[in-house]
């Protein structure tokens, strides 16, 4: 037989033979990559819901690749730029750390013996895998082209309100067609004794973002400029303002955390916060309900909350970059992404998530998502 014929058969036989075209993510460990140990950075809130559900999934991740020890370690999340870049400057940067689309700019131009921080996952990750998530989330977390992040989450804010206080005081319920004219109303109707009919930080400028948006107005222009100085920027702060100065139905130096105490003691009818908050008003015993954020009469638009995203990122340093980026594509994956929204009402960036009964039947999460899909995402 000829030998050309021989050499190809023995090919064959070994691309069928078990295991060769395997395309199970959990696949074993090479003799040259046992024992493999990565470090992953998190900053979910100590002992909360989130934490737990992401320790549950760093085990079945071992589990499923044995060799494989994964260490965590939790940073506060304000502060996980920073630590990370220190780190990384000093040489002991983690392999995988969880960073907002906004983080990913301000260590995107940071250089350390002439490389950046961050990998480029563009390398790593095939266009299936990337298609698999929301254009808009994706992105969120490129830098300059590079994709530094493989976006995990994204959330925004929405109306919440209580509908107890609204049945004492003889007020229709919010909906999907109030208007800024309708929330402001009923929000002057509900204020009454010590109770007001609105909180949120009216000084905040995450909050302010959204009413910007619905007054016309943006943070940058098709060109990059910045755009502050347009009528819709000026009118939208002047509105917000006016709800302690004018009409009194936001209490004066209401702040973040305030604003949570006052919904938790029923001293307040509507706040205007996000998903990550539910489960702490759910406890507080708050029957709360959700609806879309209000349109501005006057242009028409609704208000548009900014939406911001987060996931798990590479650094440059790891030594272990392949398994790195299949533990931060695991930890982004559908299956670990609904886990996340059912348990902790974190909503998801897969887009086969969207229309998933388990996800569209929660009223809570499905109504996050449709508020998502009326906002502006990140710069």
């Amino acid at each position: 037989m000829d030998g050309r014929i021989i050499s190809s058969l023995i090919v064959v036989l070994i691309l069928f033979s078990p295991g060769c075209l395997s395309t199970d993510e959990s696949s074993e460990l090479d003799s040259t990559d046992s024992n493999i140990e990565l470090t992953v950075w998190h900053s979910f809130a100590a002992e909360s819901k989130e934490q737990a559900t992401f320790e549950s999934r760093i085990e079945a991740f071992m589990s499923s690749n044995p060799g494989v020890e994964v260490k965590i370690s939790a940073i506060p999340y304000p502060e996980a730029d920073q630590q990370f870049m220190i780190a990384a400057q000093g040489g002991e940067a983690p392999d995988i750390v969880r960073l907002s689309s906004d983080q990913l700019g301000k260590i995107g131009d940071i250089r350390v013996g002439g490389q950046p921080l961050l990998e480029d996952l563009r390398l790593h990750l095939t266009p299936i895998e990337r298609s698999k998530f929301d254009p808009r989330a994706l992105n969120a977390m490129k830098y300059e082209g590079d994709l530094l992040g493989i976006p995990a989450s994204q959330d925004c804010l929405s109306l919440l309100f209580n509908p107890i206080l609204f049945d004492v005081a003889g007020v229709d319920y919010p909906n999907e067609n109030w208007t800024l004219n309708d929330m402001l109303l009923a929000a002057s109707t509900l204020t009454s004794g010590d109770v007001n009919g609105l909180a949120l930080p009216v000084k905040d400028a995450y909050w302010w973002f959204g009413f910007q948006a619905g007054f016309g107005g943006s943070l940058f222009d098709e060109n990059g400029t910045p755009t502050l100085n347009s009528n819709g920027s000026s009118d939208s702060m002047d509105w917000m303002l006016d709800l302690e100065l004018e009409h009194g139905v936001v209490q004066t130096g209401t702040n973040i955390e305030s604003m949570k105490t006052q919904f938790l003691s029923s001293k307040t009818a509507m706040i205007i916060d996000g998903p990550w908050n539910w489960v702490t008003y759910e406890a507080g015993r708050i029957p709360l309900q959700q609806t879309l954020l209000p349109i501005v009469s006057d242009t028409g638009e609704r208000i548009a909350p900014l939406v911001t995203y987060k996931g798990w990122s590479v650094s440059k340093q790891s030594l272990n970059k392949e398994w790195s980026t299949k533990l931060a594509l695991f930890l982004s994956s559908s299956e670990v992404q609904k886990e996340f929204a059912i348990e902790t009402y974190t909503m998801p960036t897969h887009i086969d998530l969207y229309d998933d009964s388990d996800i569209s039947d929660n009223i809570v999460i499905s109504g996050f998502l449709e508020q998502l899909m009326q906002g502006t995402p990140a710069p």
